[in-house]
């Protein structure tokens, strides 16, 4: 039994030893964000309407799915928590979402797109949901990086296994639901981001497997 939890969870100072020897890779990682959260500030650039589908308009806008919708950030440090243990695992998802993070911003560079977002609901949490679009411009809607993220951890954990799997798919199905609900994205961003996802899956994340997480 205490091999077993030791296998589990490698103590404070295994994790942190195991942490100081990808610390580079990990902040590598966080770098690449930039082209998530900077591209759509970049002035000047044209922005292009992505075409609104019969089903957008039939989604309604639901601003307390807005706590679904950021929960990605929460969902992305407590995977990399988990797998900072496990370089054979963590290399090739860093890899992976830092991919991701590369095509989608130049894309957002080379031809931005923006989304059309309907007058502001006063129902609960529409607060959060003001200060999101607040803080986050209509643009850099195709592709839909909250679900190219989403399917990647979803693979991920499928993948290797996890004795977690189920609810982290769950959890990332919720997140690519709430990204129409809260009119952050449409369903052809939602289709462009799995099709990035799986374009990574297969190239990068393919050979992913690691027999030592199975039980954890």
């Amino acid at each position: 039994m205490r091999q077993q939890a030791a296998r589990r969870w490698p103590g404070l100072r295994g994790w942190l030893a195991a942490f100081k020897a990808q610390w580079r890779a990990v902040a590598l990682g966080g770098v690449s964000f930039v082209a998530y959260f900077g591209t759509g500030h970049i002035p000047g650039l044209t922005a292009h309407a992505v075409p609104y589908l019969g089903i957008d308009r039939a989604i309604p806008l639901l601003p307390w799915t807005i706590f679904g919708y950021v929960s990605l950030y929460p969902l992305l440090l407590a995977n990399l928590i988990y797998l900072v243990p496990h370089p054979q695992a963590l290399r090739p998802v860093l890899n992976a979402v830092m991919l991701a993070n590369l095509i989608a911003g130049t894309i957002f560079i080379v031809y931005r797109t923006q989304v059309t977002r309907p007058p502001l609901q006063y129902t609960f949490g529409w607060q959060l949901l003001a200060l999101i679009w607040g803080l986050d411009p209509p643009y850099n809607a195709l592709p839909s990086l909250h679900t190219a993220y989403s399917v990647l951890i979803a693979w991920t954990h499928i993948k290797l296994r996890s004795r977690y799997w189920p609810l982290v798919v769950v959890w990332c199905m919720i997140i690519i639901a709430t990204t129409l609900t809260t009119k952050q994205h449409q369903v052809l961003d939602l289709v462009g981001g799995a099709a990035l996802a799986a374009l990574l899956g297969r190239l990068v994340l393919g050979r992913l497997a690691a027999p030592d997480l199975t039980r954890l």
